[in-house]
């Protein structure tokens, strides 16, 4: 595999993890509410910055990964109405009030849709290692990553 290739293929990988852990709410809620929990990953604020700015997700960028191919116009098109919500959700208190984040009705939706975007995506990708980056929350390989 040539390095741009390897670039792509992680990026597809942490993107649809990405996707995976806002489907979650059960690790949510886990991860978020455990006060022993050092790992910065585990918050609403990673959460969304791994999605937006780490991915270059944000309004700005969106159109331009699938015009270089990153994702194909089905799989943009599977994931639109999560990436709406999700681009659009302002917490109910502060960002780190992980209690209040979890109890909203707004964040529930972002929830359900982003479940709604991984069957969409399920229907469509071929890739065994991305349908299982879609469909779990890997919580080992992701605390691995942090602590190094």
């Amino acid at each position: 595999m040539d390095e741009e290739s390897e670039i792509r293929r992680n990026w597809r990988l942490r993107w649809l993890s990405s996707i995976a852990e806002f489907a979650d709410l059960r690790t949510q809620e886990k991860m978020w509410l455990d006060r022993n929990n050092t790992n910065p990953h585990w918050s609403f604020v990673e959460y969304m910055c791994s999605y937006f700015d780490d991915l270059f997700l944000s309004d700005l960028h969106a159109e331009r990964v699938v015009r270089d191919a990153w994702l194909t116009q089905d799989e943009f098109e599977a994931i639109a109405e999560f990436h709406a919500l999700a681009d659009a959700y302002n917490s109910p208190t502060d960002d780190y009030d992980h209690s209040s984040i979890l109890a909203d009705r707004k964040w529930r939706a972002v929830v359900e849709a982003a479940k709604i975007a991984q069957s969409n995506l399920l229907a469509i990708l071929v890739d065994d290692v991305e349908r299982n980056a879609v469909s779990h929350v890997h919580l080992k390989a992701i605390n691995e990553r942090w602590q190094h």
